[in-house]
Order: C-alpha cells, then structure tokens, then sequence
C-alpha cells in the first residue's frame, strides 16, 4: 500500500494515533521497542507498548484481532517480529497523513484569516455551539459547508484523541502545532531565498 486511500483501516487507525503523539515515526518504533530495545517488536511487545502508550483506537470486541491486523501488516515475511526497517514502511503513510492534516489547516488560514483562525473557524464548525461535533456533523459541515473536499475523514479522526467519536474545541486546537510548522516553513523559505 502507497496511499492513504489503499491502506487497511486498522492501520490508518494506527498512525492517527502515532500522528498526534510523536513527530516523528521512529521515535513510535523506540517507544513501542521496550525495555529490551533490541530493534526487533513481537506481538506481545507491540501489543504491550499500544497499551503503555495507551492507544485506545482498538478498544471493544475484536481488540485482540484488529491489533494482530496492524502487526501483520508490518510483518509481511510473517517472522513474528518487526524490525526497524519493515517498520518503515509506515513512512510514506505517515507523510501523506502528516500533508492532508497541514492542507486542511492552510485552507482554514485562507478561509479565515491568520489571526485566530483556530477559534474563528471552529465557532463556524461548531454550528451548534455544544462544544463538541461529531463525525457526521463533521462530515456534513467541512464539506457542504467550508466546501474543503480533501481527506477530512483523516482529520477527524486524527482529532478525536480520546476516540469517542467527537472533537471537542480542545482537540480541534491540537491542530496548532501543524500551523505553527506550517509558518515555520515559510519562514524559512522566505529567509534562504537569495536576494537579488
């Protein structure tokens, strides 16, 4: 799997959770290692580290299952052990992931200006003003009604941090840290840029 769209869902699940958690993928993969850190993850390993980690995304029935899905697909030799480098090949996902999340903030900024636009935009997502939305309100306000047609499902979902199935206002503020990397970028592209 190359993109977001083709991967198992167990798995986005998975780097939803990595994504908000760490800023970089292998830095999950030294969390997740262990005491031992042998650079080698078991089941029993990658099932301990999701619970020290506390990864909630596969709470419920078929938790046991859905976990063994995530392993397997990074152990396509099917060792029973996953290494740094098979690992790895959550790389590519995770920056696609990382890239629709900073999109989906770039167009809030175009939508509502720079200055609070975390705030100003979620007084427009939360219709209601409950505090909190849900998927479909989600759903149906970002696309009807921002008319931003990207991977918002992703976003959602990578918002809902205590995966409740709702964004509460706190949650949608996690979507800072990518605003300010966002304007770190550009000032650097902005100051290495030669002068005439």
């Amino acid at each position: 799997w190359a993109a977001l769209a083709e991967a198992p869902s167990d798995v986005l699940e998975f780097l939803e959770f990595l994504v908000g958690r760490f800023d970089d993928i292998d830095d999950s993969f030294t969390a997740i290692d262990g005491t031992d850190g042998n650079g080698q993850i078991s089941l029993r390993e990658f099932e301990d580290g999701l619970r020290t980690l506390k990864c909630n995304k596969f709470k419920g029935r078929g938790e046991k299952e859905r976990i063994a899905n995530v392993f397997r697909y990074l152990d396509p030799s099917g060792e029973g052990q996953v290494s740094r480098g098979e690992y790895g090949v959550l790389m590519n996902l995770w920056k696609e992931m990382r890239q629709s999340i900073q999109e989906f903030v770039i167009f809030l900024e175009r939508t509502f200006g720079k200055e609070d636009t975390l705030d100003t935009a979620w007084i427009f997502i939360d219709e209601d003003e409950s505090g909190e939305i849900d998927d479909k309100e989600w759903s149906e306000v970002v696309h009807d009604r921002l008319k931003y047609f990207g991977p918002s499902g992703i976003i959602f979902q990578f918002l809902d941090k205590d995966d409740e199935g709702s964004v509460s206002q706190e949650e949608f503020r996690t979507l800072q840290v990518f605003q300010k990397r966002y304007h770190e970028e550009q000032e650097k592209r902005a100051t290495s840029k030669p002068g005439p």
